[in-house]
Order: structure tokens, then sequence, then C-alpha cells
């Protein structure tokens, strides 16, 4: 294994029984800026250089990607074997090396920041290139880097060894599997946080939604933007290099934050609660982040005039932070059931943009990672969580009160057509009772007009008592079907039978009933079930329990339905109109009170199978 050891002008590689070795090659080398970038290869050697260790970058490296730098380096193999190493000078866009043999510059190698891992001199690392230094020989080695984009700027040739950099390699998955797990884990919430949020902007089609999914998708850009600039990480980014290396960041920041805020306008409806900080919102949205964002677009994207882009992104950080500790204040302002969950998410993710932006212009962060090169920062992906979590918490607690509020208001609508539906089955039994007294009237029968009439005034009196009534007790509801029946006997001259039954268990005051509920099914029974067979008419009624429900039986051996419905053929409609009437009430029942009462109609055949007349069982839920 190659081993290096070094001199004062000149790096001297020596073979030695040492493994994983590396060699930092700052102090031999020197550099010359080519700051026009017009210097050809043949012309290098004739530039005066400097020695790297003297050179003083600046804070902010904007300028630095419109120049050339190029490096000497002497390398002298005193091995008697061709020792075959890796040099890098670190990140950047693109790393040239030549070797000057004999007055000439032979190029040994290259590579690229985007290119993929098969097209790398060196597939695990593009910031690599392999080389073979031959025996006994020195190689002058002039080294072109040219830069793109970036921060700050950081050259430091060295040669590494094969193990050397294998080791390393494993050393950062231990020392850094931290920083990827923290990206990956962020990267999938903002992912599954935005497809819900379009999920339920196309299910409720409220535009505060589509502005909160926008906000995590330009986030999500954000951080993919850093993530992709591992030499590990290839998703999208990656194969479109033009957006990876010729522009920075500040782009998805901006249209974040332009989706960030229009979510809060909407959201909160400053437009009724706050016009004035809607207003200022809305100048801040569509004139300054807007102008911000057109110029960094037209600099960096169509013009390349990336110095001046790297200033507007200097300038973008203090006014994002600026506007965000306004809002933030202005939102603590606010009152509202949700508006408290908003306060602690801005607070959250304005401490996380600051602590982000300081820990980036101080390089707090580790600048050598080797898997995550440019990856967000800690404070800045756990202010943007906690914001998650309290925004989903007020998304959650409107919608849910917004849709209290509709099931209210649809309570409301459907206990105004249940009260009307009740108000309708009184003049529908009134109607025929009616008829009745009429028919005794025609036929001359005072005596029993007069104890009908008495009769049919004492169940209006109750009908009227329980006609405001949503629910009353199972006995006054009997009472007024069995005052039913009775008047019904006396219309029909006694030509039916009626027999009841009622559980020894069951207490008919502590069960309770929608009021007129077993009324149309007693009406069919005797006036389409019984009066249409010629004897033995009997109506039944019984009443048990099974487990939590009671189960009330009408029961006739009349002529069953179907031959019922034929007779009806020529009969006004309206004499199905309480069976009608009472399926809704049952239906409005279930919606409003969440109050399910199950009604089966049975048709009853004898051995023969001919109608034996009709069985309705009505399954009551016992409210406690």
């Amino acid at each position: 294994m190659v081993c290096f050891s070094q001199k004062t002008d000149t790096v001297t590689l020596s073979q030695k029984r040492i493994d994983n070795q590396y060699i930092s090659c700052t102090e031999q080398a020197l550099l010359f800026v080519d700051s026009s970038n017009t210097i050809p290869v043949g012309r290098i050697d004739k530039q005066l250089f400097i020695p790297l260790r003297n050179f003083h970058f600046q804070d902010l490296a904007f300028d630095y990607f419109d120049y050339i730098f190029w490096l000497k380096i002497v390398v002298h193999n005193s091995t008697n074997n061709t020792l075959p190493v890796l040099f890098t000078a670190g990140l950047h866009k693109q790393t040239e090396v030549f070797r000057k043999i004999n007055g000439s510059f032979q190029r040994l190698g290259f590579t690229r920041q985007d290119l993929l891992p098969h097209e790398r001199p060196f597939r695990y690392d593009e910031r690599y290139i392999p080389l073979k230094i031959a025996p006994k020989q020195t190689y002058e080695l002039y080294i072109r880097l040219t830069e793109h984009p970036q921060l700050f700027l950081s050259i430091k040739p060295k040669l590494v060894s094969y193990g050397w950099e294998y080791n390393d390699k494993m050393r950062a998955f231990f020392d850094e599997y931290s920083y990827l797990a923290a990206d990956g884990f962020f990267i999938s919430i903002l992912f599954f946080v935005s497809v819900y949020m379009f999920i339920l902007y196309f299910v409720e089609r409220r535009r505060y939604y589509i502005y909160y999914a926008g906000y995590l998708v330009f986030i999500s850009l954000f951080a993919l933007w850093g993530i992709e600039h591992s030499p590990y990480m290839r998703i999208f980014f990656s194969f479109i290099p033009y957006l990876k290396f010729s522009a920075n960041n500040n782009t998805y920041g901006l249209i974040a934050n332009m989706f960030y805020f229009l979510f809060i306008s909407d959201f909160l409806e400053l437009a009724k609660i706050a016009p004035k900080f809607d207003r200022v919102i809305k100048i801040y949205v569509f004139y300054v982040l807007t102008t911000l964002l057109v110029l960094d677009t037209l600099l960096n994207f169509v013009l390349h005039k990336y110095q001046l882009g790297g200033y507007i992104w200097v300038l973008s950080q203090p006014v994002i932070s600026f506007f965000g500790l306004y809002s933030t204040f202005r939102i603590l302002t606010l009152k509202g059931s949700f508006v408290k969950y908003i306060k602690w998410g801005s607070i959250a993710l304005l401490l996380g943009v600051i602590l982000g932006f300081l820990e980036q212009i101080l390089m707090m962060k580790p600048l050598e990672n080797v898997l995550m090169r440019l990856s967000l920062s800690i404070p800045f992906n756990v202010g943007v969580l906690v914001e998650i979590l309290c925004f989903s918490t007020a998304l959650g607690y409107k919608t849910w009160l917004r849709q209290r509020n509709r099931n209210l208001l649809m309570k409301s609508v459907k206990e105004s057509d249940l009260r009307t539906l009740r108000s309708q089955i009184n003049p529908h039994f009134i109607f025929n009772s009616l008829n009745s007294i009429k028919s005794y009237i025609l036929n001359h029968r005072s005596v029993e007009a007069s104890e009908y009439l008495t009769d049919f005034s004492t169940l209006m009196r109750s009908i009227l008592q329980h006609s405001k009534e949503k629910l009353i007790s199972l006995a006054d509801e009997l009472e007024t079907a069995f005052l039913y029946i009775k008047l019904e006997k006396l219309r029909f001259d006694n030509s039916f039978d009626f027999v009841y039954q009622i559980d020894e268990g069951i207490d008919t005051q502590e069960i309770f009933i929608p009021p007129m509920l077993l009324q149309p099914y007693i009406e069919n029974a005797i006036k389409h079930g019984l009066m249409n067979k010629a004897t033995e008419r009997e109506l039944s009624i019984s009443i048990n329990r099974a487990e939590n429900n009671i189960i009330i039986t009408i029961d006739d051996n009349g002529i069953g339905r179907e031959q019922a419905a034929l007779l009806r053929k020529n009969t006004f409609k309206h004499q199905s109109m309480g069976m009608d009437i009472n399926d809704e009430r049952v239906k409005l029942l279930a919606i409003t009170n969440d109050w399910h009462i199950e009604i089966q109609i049975i048709d009853k055949k004898n051995k023969d199978g001919q109608a034996a007349g009709t069985k309705v069982l009505i399954s009551l839920p016992i409210i406690d």
C-alpha cells in the first residue's frame, strides 16, 4: 500500500507497509487566479503563481464562479513501482489535471460535479480523479478548477490512497448517518402532508389547502436540492443539472414563502378580521416577493449573472426574516379558536428560519460532510416540522368546526322537515276520521255518530298534545293507537276482532317512540287488508323485548298486499300517503338523531302458497 511523506516544495510518494494514508498538498501547492477566464492551458506556466496558503478567500464567494483557479503541484514517486492515487481539490464544478512534460501539457483526467456515477472517472465520488504516478518520476501537475455558484469557496488539494478513501466513506456512514436519516424523515413528512393537502383540496375545494400544499412542495424542493448534492443521491435534480448547479436554492425559498403567506391570509380570513394586515401580506407577496423572484429567475436562469443572483439571495434572507418577525407579531394579536395553533407554528418556523440562516452564514454546520454535503440545518428542519404539526392541527380543527356547523345546519333543516312531516300525519288521520263521522250522519246513525265524535275528540286532544314532541312514551302511543282502533271498529260495525299482548317485563312508560308511528300500519291493516276480506277478520298487536330492542308486531289475516294493491288501482293516491310519510320520518330520525328504527313488512302465505295477511315488524332501539 502507498504511504505518503512530504518535502518543502515537492510532494514525495514512498512505498511503505503502511495502509490507508493521505497527504495534504496545501503547503506545497501554488495558486494562480485567472479572473479573465481567457488564459489557455499552453500559457498557464508563464503566469505568476503564489503559495496557496497565502491566498485569502472572500467570506462570500459570489465573484469566484467567474474565475478559473489554477493549482501547481509537483509530485515525485521515489519508488520503483507505479503508484495509484486519487487526487482531489475539494468540491468544485469541474476539475482537470494536466501534466507538463517536455514543454507540452498532457491531460491526465477530469471530473465534474454533475456526472452520474457511471460517468465518473472514480465511480464512488465525483471529487476524485484517479492518477498513476510512474516509478522514479516527477510530475509537474497543473490543476484547473472551474467554480459554480456557491456561498463559500474552499480549495484543499490532497492525494489519497484507495484504502483511505474507502475507510473515509465507511467512517462517514457511521458518523454522519444522522444527517441522512433526518433529511430522509424530513422529506417523507413533507411529501406525505403535501399529498394529503392536495386530496383535501379536491374534496373540500378550499383554496388554503392548495396554498399549504404548494408551500410544502417547494419546501420539499428546497430540501431535495440540498440533499441531491450528496454523491449517493440521484432522485430528481441530478437528471436536470442546469437546475442543480446553475442557480441557488433561493428560488424555491421565495416561492414557498409566497404560498405560505397566501395560506395564512386565506386560512385566517384576514380580509375579514384584519384587513390592514391582509393588505400588507398581499403587497409583500405580489410586489416584494414577486420582484425578488423575477430578479432571481432573470439573473440566474436567463442571463446567468450568478454574481448578482448571489446578492439577490443575500437580500432575500433578511427580507424574509424581517417580514417573518412582523407577521408573527401580528398573528399573535389575532383571536380565534384555532388561531393559537397558527401562532405556535409561526413562532417555530420563524425561529427555524433565523437559526438556519445564522448557522449557514456563520459556518456553524460541518463543512466536511461526505454523505450530505449541503444538508439542511437541524434547527430549520425542526422548525418546519413543528410548524407542520401546529398548522395541521389548526387545519383539522377548522375542518371539524366547519363540518360540525354543516351537520348542525343539516340537522336543523332535517328536523324542520321532520316537524313538517309530523304535522302532515295529523291532517291525514283527521281526513279519514271525518269521513267516518260523515258516513254515520248520512246513514242516520246519530247515536253512533255522537259516540264516535266523543272518542274522536279524545283522540284529537291526545294527538294535539303529542304533535310538538319528537318522542313520546310507548304507553301514550299505544293509548292513541288503541283509541284509533276503537274508532275504526265503530266505523266498520265491529266487523273485525282486535287482540294485543305486551311482555310483562316491558315498562311502556320507559320506552320512547315517535308519535303516530304505529297508526299508518294499523290503518293499512284494517282498511286494505281486513275490510277487503269477507269473514274472520283479526288484527293483533304484540310487544316483545329482544336484547336492546323492542319488537312491535302488527299482524292481520287480511287479503295481503298484492291483492290489496290490485283493488287500490282506481283509488286516490292519498290513501297510501301515511305510509310514505312514515318511511320519510324514519329516515330523518336516523339522520338527525342517529336513532335507527328498522321496519320489516312480511307477506304471509298459507300452506297452499296463497296470501294469508300481512305482518309488520318494528324494531325500536331502547333509549337509556
